[in-house]
Formats: structure tokens, sequence, C-alpha cells
């Protein structure tokens, strides 16, 4: 019998989505023009946004680049961002470490902390192949991150929000490098969220393992230089040519 996995099970139920539906919106667009005006992103490339939920970025991409592409592994999600197909924006399901479009991209993004949720640090390099194939030759890739050092100096452990009538319980504590999350929603239903603390030292070794160079690093959605203290670890990476 397949040992289930928090993210399989979580990423695909409304409690998910409700739970985190009131992220703003607004930041989410604000850095997309942010990205694309810092890293002067060329408006005739084609783009892959990774784990791209239910398609909020990708829709935003899609106003700007020539063709964009969505991927995700959650069916529930993928059928909500088709909602959005149009000629220059299309979506699909698959895995990050194995998926295959049979395309070349110029630019891959992950955004909002869509990486590190394996329980074997390994499986980190499989998604990072993985992109460096669906890259074009020098073609960079946007992780949108954690900060690990903020994580951990900053952890909120008990939390209760009450969305809609639904009573959300969660802690959160820091065990074996993993930021874990445990949700009991009315006090009866269990869903976790498993994170892998990866810092910036240890990004650089994997992307170097997987023919990446880190080229920028930010700090927050403003792009501002990124520290200890950031809110957020961003980074850009090239594919080696």
């Amino acid at each position: 019998m397949k040992k289930e996995i928090w993210f399989e099970s979580w990423f695909d139920t409304n409690f998910y989505h409700e739970l985190y539906k009131n992220r703003d919106e607004d930041e989410a667009n604000n850095f997309i023009e942010n990205l694309i005006d810092k890293l002067k992103l060329d408006p005739d490339s084609e783009v892959l946004d990774l784990a791209c939920g239910k398609g909020r970025h990708a829709l935003k991409m899609s106003d700007y680049f020539q063709k964009v592409t969505g991927i995700d592994l959650s069916k529930n999600s993928i059928n909500i961002a088709k909602k959005f197909n149009k000629e220059n924006l299309k979506f699909f399901t698959g895995d990050m470490r194995n998926f295959s479009l049979n395309k070349k991209f110029d630019f891959i993004f992950n955004l909002f902390t869509s990486f590190g949720y394996f329980e074997n640090f390994n499986e980190n390099s499989l998604v990072l192949d993985n992109c460096n194939k669906h890259l074009k030759k020098n073609g960079l890739i946007v992780i949108d991150y954690l900060n690990p050092e903020k994580v951990v100096n900053t952890l909120v452990k008990n939390e209760i929000k009450i969305i809609n009538k639904t009573k959300y319980t969660i802690s959160r504590k820091i065990e074996n490098n993993f930021i874990i999350k445990d949700i009991y929603i009315n006090n009866k239903e269990h869903f976790y969220e498993k994170v892998q603390l990866i810092n910036l030292e240890m990004f650089n070794k994997i992307l170097k393992k997987a023919n990446f160079t880190i080229d920028q690093t930010f700090g927050n959605y403003q792009l501002d230089e990124y520290d200890k203290n950031s809110n957020r670890l961003i980074i850009t990476a090239l594919k080696n040519s």
C-alpha cells in the first residue's frame, strides 16, 4: 500500500484553499511586475510557472509574456486554473520531479515556497535536474522560498483561525531541519505541512549540482537585498551553457 504523502492529500482539499485564500493578490501581482522589471525579462519569452496552484501568477504572467504554461501536482487546482485557459496560457497536471512537457522555456518560476517538500533532501535535485532539462540555453530559474533564518527566529508555535465558521487550530515546530505545521480542522480532521529549511549555502550546492549558477538574491517581494532578517529568500539562477 502506497504511503500517503502530505502534499498529495492536503493541496487537493477545499480546506487548503480556504485557509490560504486571503493571500494578497495585489502583492502577488506586484511581485511578478517587480521581477519582470528588475530582471529585464523579454516579453517574447516562453515561461513555465512550476507548482502553479490555481494559476493566479500564471494568469498575471500571461499579460506580459508571449506564452505561459502552468503545471501543478493538484488535479483540483489545475481544474480551477484551466478556467483561465487562453491562446497563450495553458495548464497541466504533473509532478515537479518528473514532469515532461517536451519543450524548453526561457524562464521557470517556482513561487511562494513551492519547493523543499520531500522527505529525502536529494529529491530536490530531481526537481532542479528536470528544470534544467526544460530550460533553453542560458535559461533562468526563479525560486521564491521562505527565509529559514527568519522562520526559526520568529516561529509562531500556536495559532487559531476561524474562516467561514471553520476552525483551524495550527501548531508549528522545527524538527530535523524541517518546519512542520500541524493543522486540525474543527478539532477533527488532521493535515500537516512539512517543508525543509534550505538556506542559501544549501541552495548554492544543489543548484551547482544541477548545472545552475546563482545570479542574484533578494529578500522580499520588492526585491530588496537579501540578509538573514529578510522575509523571503528569492534566488535567480542561470542554466550553465
